[in-house]
């Protein structure tokens, strides 16, 4: 008799601990996913507006540079998204912009939305890959004076206005209202050499036919759609469909990492 209460107890005594395991394993897993949190980021930087060094926020060489350096210090952050929407703006803060995204290490994607044309367009060309919607607009490139006063039709009208003596013929290109034929010509050489550079940064890091290198020379700009054809973007698609390459690039599953945006506020590099 003994013996059998001993073994009726023995089995219940089981019996309960396994409901009490079960019990445990089940509320230490719904603990693990209310508390889980995510190993892995992908950090958001937008640029937008006008590029310039006057700029105060993500549309500046200083800015981006931040921006980009706790990027890159942040371990947790695996890959970046630039997520653009700008026509251009200065050729120095345009280039400067894109040497610092060209420096980064880790996986940048450009994803442009209503616009990356330009200087803005410089700064994607820096970018592993570049992503924009079927009409963003894309391309622009090259460069333009923009004059401070209105030039004659005619270059040998005289000037109305004379307001300097220079030391050299180009010295005061600016300085009255007239452009003779060689000032003009001087300014064309000065923006195909601008047009050079900004080609050849284009043309190493994307894959482009010498037909439409041509095209492009003329700094027109293209559709997100045309611009895939012509070699100026790699996929077609949105901010979501960025966030996912750079996901794949960075080697990382987009259920383990969290989307964070970084900006500047008060001199400082906030995220959110």
């Amino acid at each position: 008799m003994r013996m059998e209460k001993s073994g009726k107890i023995s089995i219940v005594a089981v019996v309960a601990a396994v409901i009490l395991l079960g019990a445990f394993s089940t509320f230490f897993f719904l603990l693990s996913e209310t508390w889980h949190v995510p190993r892995n980021k992908i950090a958001i930087i937008e640029v937008t507006g006008e590029i310039t060094e006057a700029h105060e926020r993500g549309a500046n060489p200083e800015a981006i540079r931040k921006l980009l350096s706790r990027a890159e210090e942040d371990g947790e952050i695996k890959a970046v998204v630039l997520r653009i929407n700008s026509g251009g703006g200065t050729a120095g803060a345009s280039w400067d912009m894109y040497r610092a995204v060209k420096r980064v290490e880790k996986p940048v994607v450009a994803s442009i939305g209503d616009i990356g044309a330009s200087g803005a367009y410089l700064v994607a060309v820096a970018a592993d890959e570049i992503i924009a919607t079927p009409i963003s607009t894309v391309g622009s490139i090259g460069a333009a004076v923009v004059f401070p006063f209105d030039i004659p039709a005619n270059a040998s009208e005289e000037a109305e206005k004379l307001s300097s003596l220079p030391s050299g013929e180009f010295k005061d290109l600016f300085a009255d209202y007239r452009l003779s034929e060689r000032e003009r010509g001087y300014l064309e050489e000065r923006l195909e050499n601008v047009l050079e550079v900004f080609l050849n940064c284009v043309t190493e890091k994307r894959d482009i036919s010498e037909e439409n290198i041509t095209r492009l020379a003329k700094g027109g700009w293209f559709t997100g759609e045309e611009g895939l054809r012509m070699g100026l973007v790699d996929k077609i698609g949105n901010l979501d469909d960025a966030i996912e390459e750079a996901a794949q690039l960075a080697n990382v599953s987009l259920e383990d990492t969290k989307v964070v945006t970084l900006r500047i506020e008060d001199s400082k590099v906030i995220e959110s």
